[in-house]
């Protein structure tokens, strides 16, 4: 193939590959995402709102979660200023993929307030804690200052992952495997920026067990048990 026609086919692939791509959420994705999953955390018996992060003064990246225990709501807030990083991960989605990725990213939120539920509404702190720290006087003060100190932060984060990739499989069986592995491997190529998110050592044992999760199956009390058996070493 001449050197000119090979320069042709190769740009004529960049730009469709460059057609495809899912590009950074908009406000409407990450709205719609949310809205079609609010029937999991409504299952939980909580209420779902959902905020503009910078209208509200937050700086997080994409998605965070806050449970609102006055109230029982799952408050999710979404930001829509891209971060670098993330911007290339979702460049490299295709418009199929997006739609499922940012479900499977709401229901991650989702896990956290149903994780912040079972420590300081329900006080069930062998469920959320590791075998470590477990201890027959936890209290809430002592459950919030291990939180304050940092330790959990990987744990709480593989949670909510654990739970987005049960919903995947629950949700799109037929795709779960090439989702799940997609964010996975995002875990790990964003592990120098953000390393106290990276859950792939967990994921990865996640998606070579293929654990069964039935369509009635709770994800989050699923996520509670997987996050402990596939613990990394």
């Amino acid at each position: 193939m001449p050197a000119v026609r090979r320069l042709i086919v190769a740009l004529g692939l960049c730009c469709a590959m460059g057609a495809d791509a899912a590009g950074y959420p908009t406000e409407h994705q990450f709205r719609q995402a949310l809205d079609e999953v609010a029937g999991v955390v409504r299952a939980e018996g909580m209420e779902l709102k959902v905020l503009d992060a910078q209208k509200e003064g937050l700086t997080r990246p994409l998605l965070s979660a806050g449970l609102n225990i006055e109230t029982n709501t799952c408050v999710v807030f979404f930001n829509t200023r891209p971060e670098d990083g993330l911007t290339q991960f979702f460049a490299s989605l295709g418009q199929r993929d997006l739609p499922p990725i940012m479900r499977a990213i709401s229901v991650h939120e989702m896990a956290h307030c149903v994780e912040q539920r079972e420590a300081y509404v329900r006080q069930r702190f062998d469920k959320v804690l590791p075998d470590s720290y477990r201890q027959s006087d936890m209290s809430i003060q002592g459950y919030l200052s291990v939180v304050k100190s940092g330790a959990l932060e990987t744990w709480g984060e593989a949670l909510a992952d654990i739970s987005s990739l049960l919903y995947l499989k629950q949700a799109a069986p037929d795709r779960w495997l090439h989702l799940a592995r997609r964010i996975s491997a995002m875990r790990r190529e964003l592990a120098q920026r953000w390393p106290q998110h990276d859950t792939s050592a967990w994921l990865d044992r996640l998606i070579d067990a293929n654990p069964e999760i039935g369509e009635g199956a709770n994800l989050f009390d699923a996520a509670f048990k997987y996050r402990k058996q596939f613990r990394p070493g």
